[in-house]
């Protein structure tokens, strides 16, 4: 078996059934979902399950779970499903445990889904959204390559305002420049 993609700080792996326990807790967080521009609604832990099982046998499910110091601390994924043909995808991607935030493990978590994301499955670009206003975010991706390609105003209704949506992007052209100009 090949080895799951690993970088400096994490490393990633496919979502296994016992892992919805932790990540369905991590989730609890109700202030860092809403920094994910996630909508955060109550669910039992049954449900996650339930549609863990409904969608097992999909080939086209690009999720993966973010480890550090082997513990559980995300998720990062290509949502709802990349466009194989154009060679696009939209990232998703959430560090949910507040003991990791802000340390870097985000952006290597990136950079890793990036490599494999690029190098692997041969997209051409991957683009994302996020509020305007999580500027650590913005400045995650950022450090990351991307740059931002447009504004949708009031796109978003989080924490009791209206809030607008950066739209990003980073093309894999980009990508290879910015990794022969690091090494």
């Amino acid at each position: 078996m090949a080895p799951m993609p690993r970088g400096k700080k994490v490393a990633l792996r496919p979502v296994e059934r016992a892992d919805l326990q932790r990540l369905h807790a991590l989730c609890q967080h109700v202030d860092l979902m809403l920094l994910s521009d996630s909508v955060w609604l109550p669910s039992s832990l049954a449900a996650w399950e339930k549609d863990f099982d409904a969608h097992l046998s999909d080939q086209d499910n690009y999720q993966f779970i973010i480890e550090a110091d082997g513990k559980i601390i995300g998720s990062v994924q290509l949502h709802p499903r990349p466009n194989l043909r154009a060679g696009s995808g939209e990232l998703g991607i959430g560090i949910y445990d507040p003991d990791y935030l802000g340390k870097g493990y985000g952006r290597d978590a990136i950079e890793t889904f990036l490599d494999w994301a690029f190098r692997i499955m041969n997209l051409r670009r991957i683009k994302l959204e996020t509020l305007a206003s999580n500027e650590r975010a913005i400045r995650c991706y950022e450090a990351c390559g991307f740059v931002r390609e447009g504004l949708l105003r009031e796109d978003d209704y989080s924490d009791g305002a209206y809030r607008d949506t950066v739209i990003m992007g980073l093309l894999r052209s980009e990508w290879e420049a910015d990794r022969r100009r690091k090494s």
